[in-house]
């Protein structure tokens, strides 16, 4: 079986205020992701969206999408506001 991610995506600007002013938010590593743990801290949690295929080498291969919530504050859920930001940049 062979995992490759061929995208990542949030739903906070990747270098926008109260969030550190750092990027790229996420690094594609192999068939890992590096995702930065920072949400904006006027926000309501940060979702990233990576969307991944796998192939079995056999000929059989699907595509798939993960979310992850970096929350606000340890009491609250993430809200996905949409996925408009290329994380890897």
């Amino acid at each position: 079986m062979t995992i490759t991610i061929t995208g990542v995506t949030q739903d906070e600007p990747v270098d926008g205020l109260g969030d550190g002013d750092t990027s790229p938010d996420a690094v594609i590593q192999g068939d890992k992701v590096l995702l930065r743990a920072e949400r904006s801290g006027n926000g309501n949690g940060r979702v990233y969206r990576i969307t991944f295929t796998a192939d079995d080498g056999a000929g059989g291969s699907c595509t798939g999408t993960v979310n992850v919530c970096v929350p606000h504050s340890s009491q609250s859920e993430c809200i996905d506001d949409g996925q408009n930001y290329n994380s890897l940049q």
